[in-house]
């Protein structure tokens, strides 16, 4: 799989015009390689020129790992060495890099610089390019993806009964993260949503010291990974009797988001998934308090391409994967947001979440 990958990315760098690519820890390396590296203050990189060639720039530290995983020139250094010893080494080998493709959104300044000690001082984003290899997901990663949300649902069920009046919102994120850690989970790809009350406007409300009272609205917006892929939920609970004005906000994100599922099919646009949650809210009288895309793609990343958003004209291709979530934010108040994982079938969608949408009062 891995050769397979490597082979047609070669293939695209040609295309892009440039000698080489440089790729640093995270989803892209890991896709074409199967290195699983986090990027940290050792500097570690991986080069592919484009007739296909692999070198490394990696700390003692990491050695075993990338010998064990990786074909190519491994250029490794100690910590009391730096990257420096190891970067002069790939250029006295290898000479000095030309025009090289690097990840923008990615790259820190300081990889850019060690980029710039192996001769190159002309960089181009090909961060598209490695979307395009992601974007489609075959058989097995659909099958990770699976069970990564299989892990979200079992955890969301045993959490609701710790979720009452009095509970502490960091409380329930650590029995979340609990619960999907003793099913299988790798840990979390973002920091766990439960906000609570007035904190549900927030819609990156991490969980808090606050308590939860009765009367609110709770937020829970919570991920597991499974063979590095990404499961990414939101379920919204009412705990003990909620406001008119609550439970209309609840109803319009529930039918926004299951109309923008239900006319998913190869052939149409990231801009009509998005528009027509979109639509709905506005003629509910709520559409500036939806001030987010209507979802974001899933996989290695827990946001990565695709993105369902306001003019993007990305035409949808089966093994698409990503997260359908408006959300209502009313300041002061409360909010709601409903996430499902959703993949593009060669005649419709599949969602992978069995969850029910209906409102759950606790």
């Amino acid at each position: 799989m891995f050769d397979k990958r490597q082979q047609a990315l070669a293939g695209k760098i040609r295309e892009a015009g440039v000698d080489a690519a440089v790729l640093v820890p995270g989803p892209n390396l890991y896709y074409f390689t199967g290195l699983q590296l986090k990027q940290s203050e050792r500097l570690t990189l991986a080069i592919v020129t484009a007739e296909g060639k692999w070198l490394f720039v990696t700390p003692q530290v990491e050695l075993s790992k990338v010998q064990s995983t990786v074909k190519g020139d491994i250029f490794w250094y100690t910590d009391e060495q730096g990257s420096a010893k190891a970067l002069q080494e790939l250029v006295d080998a290898k000479g000095k890099l030309g025009k090289v493709g690097v990840e923008f959104g990615t790259m820190r300044v300081a990889e850019l610089k060690a980029v710039e000690q192996l001769g190159s001082t002309d960089t181009q984003d090909v961060s598209k390019l490695f979307d395009s290899f992601r974007m489609c997901k075959d058989e097995a990663e659909i099958e990770y993806l699976r069970k990564a949300v299989a892990i979200v649902e079992e955890s969301l069920e045993a959490t609701l009964p710790y979720i009452k009046p009095g509970a502490i919102e960091l409380e329930i994120a650590a029995r979340l993260e609990y619960e999907m850690r003793k099913r299988g989970s790798e840990g979390t790809p973002f920091g766990t949503i439960v906000a609570s009350g007035y904190r549900g406007a927030l819609p990156h409300g991490r969980a808090a010291s606050k308590k939860i009272e009765a009367g609110e609205l709770v937020v829970l917006d919570f991920g597991a990974i499974y063979g590095g892929y990404v499961a990414d939920i939101t379920r919204t609970v009412a705990v003990g009797e909620i406001s008119d004005e609550l439970k209309l906000i609840y109803e319009t994100v529930r039918e926004a988001q299951q109309a923008a599922i239900d006319i998913i099919k190869p052939g149409i646009t990231a801009h009509e998934v998005d528009d027509k949650a979109r639509s709905i809210i506005k003629s509910k009288g709520f559409g500036t308090y939806f001030t987010h895309r209507t979802g974001h793609g899933i996989g290695l990343g827990a946001h990565e391409a695709p993105y369902m958003m306001q003019n993007n004209q990305l035409v949808l291709e089966p093994g698409m994967a990503f997260t359908v979530e408006p959300g209502i934010y009313l300041p002061d108040k409360g909010g709601v947001r409903i996430e499902d994982n959703i993949i593009v079938t060669k005649d419709g969608y599949l969602n992978l979440m069995t969850s029910s949408k209906e409102l759950i009062t606790l």
